[in-house]
């Protein structure tokens, strides 16, 4: 059955309109508008809600004490189900380095399962791993990284289907730019991360098609005035589009204004970088063998201390910037959940609240909790 948002405070992709009805039919927005005949259709009142586009998280590993690089069905669907929750309507399942062998299970586990999940929908596979710089592994497990290989990717794709949309790779390892020209010929988009490039080498990286970078900050060669490296590249350089993990561990709040202040508009992507961790109570928890601790809206390893993903969700990442930020248009904060990493793997179907496109939507409170997530025109959770 067709369904009808009545009247809220829609976020369009000219900014926002009080008063707004969206008609939703098989899954497509069909009408937005002032006082559009519902016809036969059931109605949402979102009079003083918020419906913005669905968030997407292009960078997210787990959640619900589910790994995607464990390749288990059930597992996926904890995940979609908890996402959902979170006002999450699509994602990347997203895998860190792994044995050969492993992910190529992983890749086509997710691709022989994505079209089942019931909450958010799997929109794609992010390859974070295992074209990464042993320099910069932050908490992956420098063993399992290897040499680009177009190879390798090309065997993985199959495998998925042409699922694979996003990868990350340090432009500084021996063959990374061919590599990094070659993905982009096949038309998954590229991602400079765990590297220890320098400005010269990430400049590189963007001219041979990458056009975005892994989680900002985090385990990447810092800023010095002399070498600004990936990170100074990024924020000068309109061309690449950034991730950020706003959960108050990974990056300060002043670093996440600054970003703000140094990206135009639709090149900031709010990611979680979750874990199996996200919706886990505090407490000692294990990932592959690997003693991590849950405590204080972090997840940190037992020994030594490195943050090992996160337990964040974007709408708790939205929230944050909004304390943090108050300054700062919420539409602004709303589409880096949402348009902006959609374009960023260059999906365009969904990420705005336009005519023609897919029915991906949350609503939300004024304290921008979820009220419900809309998911190809269903609601697949309600508050």
């Amino acid at each position: 059955m067709a369904l009808l948002i009545r009247e809220g405070t829609a976020l369009l992709p000219d900014g926002f309109r009080d008063g707004t009805d969206v008609r939703i039919a098989e899954g497509i927005i069909e009408r937005v508008g002032a006082h559009v005949s519902p016809g036969a259709a059931t109605v949402f009142d979102a009079r003083g809600l918020i419906v913005a586009p669905g968030f997407i998280d292009v960078h997210i590993h787990g959640a619900a004490g589910a790994m995607c690089e464990e390749g288990k069905p059930d597992g996926l669907e904890r995940i979609s189900t908890l996402l959902a929750q979170r006002g999450v309507t699509g994602f990347l399942a997203t895998l860190a380095a792994l044995p050969a062998a492993n992910l190529r299970a992983a890749v086509e586990t997710i691709a022989t399962y994505a079209g089942g999940v019931t909450g958010a929908r799997v929109l794609g596979i992010h390859l974070e791993g295992p074209f990464l710089s042993p320099q910069r592994a932050g908490a992956q497990v420098v063993g399992h990284m290897r040499a680009p290989s177009i190879e390798e990717f090309d065997e993985l794709q199959a495998l998925a289907g042409g699922l694979i949309r996003l990868v990350t790779v340090a432009p500084e390892l021996n063959g990374a730019l061919p590599f990094i020209a070659a993905v982009r010929d096949r038309g998954a988009a590229v991602s400079l991360g765990h590297s220890n490039a320098t400005s010269e080498e990430t400049m590189l990286g963007v001219e041979a098609g990458a056009t975005h970078v892994t989680h900002l900050f985090n385990a990447m060669r810092e800023v010095h005035h002399r070498e600004p490296g990936i990170i100074g590249s990024a924020l000068t350089d309109d061309r690449l589009s950034v991730e950020l993990i706003c959960d108050g561990h990974h990056v300060a709040p002043r670093m996440v204004d600054l970003t703000f202040r140094s990206k135009p508009a639709g090149k900031i992507a709010l990611v979680s970088d979750a874990v199996a961790a996200l919706g886990l109570p505090d407490g000692p928890c294990a990932m592959f063998g690997v003693e991590c601790v849950i405590a204080d809206g972090a997840v940190r390893l037992r020994h030594g201390g490195n943050l090992a993903g996160s337990c964040l969700s974007l709408d708790q990442a939205v929230r944050n910037i909004r304390r943090w930020l108050p300054h700062l248009p919420i539409e602004r904060v709303l589409a880096a959940a949402s348009s902006a990493p959609a374009a960023a793997i260059g999906e365009s179907q969904t990420g705005a609240i336009a005519e023609g496109r897919t029915a991906d939507l949350v609503i939300l409170d004024a304290h921008l909790g979820v009220v419900a997530t809309i998911c190809r025109g269903e609601i697949v959770w309600q508050r």
